[in-house]
């Protein structure tokens, strides 16, 4: 065995791993569109939807304005809410995002997210009916007005079918390449003449082709 073939063999031969990429392409979009398949039918019809609906309003005061997002989501509220809706207050709270509009603070917008299109509906909905029947007169405020109504989404806003299915297609693609690269390697058959020649230290007088 030639030595200089022991240092050699470290290096590895970047041509040669390119080919062996090109020659199993198969095997790697294979892995790559089974990994992305799987991907979408779990996203698609196995993981839980949730569904988002929300609104805009305008909270003008009487006197001098405050940030009303916590009464938004104070109990006094909610409570009337998840009533009229028979819906477990706990729940309710984690459904609910309420955020002033940092460039007009008499805006705010809110917005529920469940796993049911209708709910999330309900709950902004009711939301800003309760704020209407219970905050007006409390915190002398002259008008709240809705600027859009909610609607009811039936286009879940999550899992993110197409994101999920890309990253997982991508995902196929690093694994199958990582397994053709660690399999050459790893592999120490002698590949070509070339090769043999470093292995053994002698040149090779003749070559029998695979194919006639």
């Amino acid at each position: 065995m030639n030595s200089d073939y022991m240092n050699d063999e470290m290096e590895i031969d970047l041509i040669e791993l390119l080919k062996d990429i090109i020659k199993n392409i198969k095997f790697i979009i294979t892995i790559t569109l089974v990994c992305g398949v799987v991907v979408f039918g779990v996203s698609q019809f196995i993981l839980p939807k949730s569904y988002t609906s929300s609104t805009d309003i305008t909270i003008v005061p009487a006197g001098t304005s405050l940030d009303y997002t916590s009464y938004l989501t104070g109990s006094k509220v909610l409570n009337g809410v998840s009533n009229k809706i028979d819906f477990e207050m706990t729940a309710l709270v984690e459904s609910i995002e309420v955020t002033r509009d940092s460039n007009n603070t008499y805006n705010y917008n809110i917005k529920a997210t469940t796993n049911d299109p209708k709910l999330s509906y309900r709950i902004v909905k009711n939301v800003v009916n309760e704020f209407k029947k219970s905050m007006v007169s409390e915190l002398n405020l002259s008008s709240v007005t809705t600027m859009n109504e909610p609607q009811i989404n039936t286009t879940p806003v999550s899992p993110n079918v197409k994101k999920n299915t890309l990253i997982g297609s991508f995902i196929g693609l690093v694994i199958s390449v990582v397994i053709v690269v660690l399999r050459f390697l790893f592999d120490k058959h002698l590949r070509n003449a070339e090769e043999t020649e470093m292995f053994l230290g002698v040149d090779v007088l003749a070559e029998i082709p695979l194919k006639k």
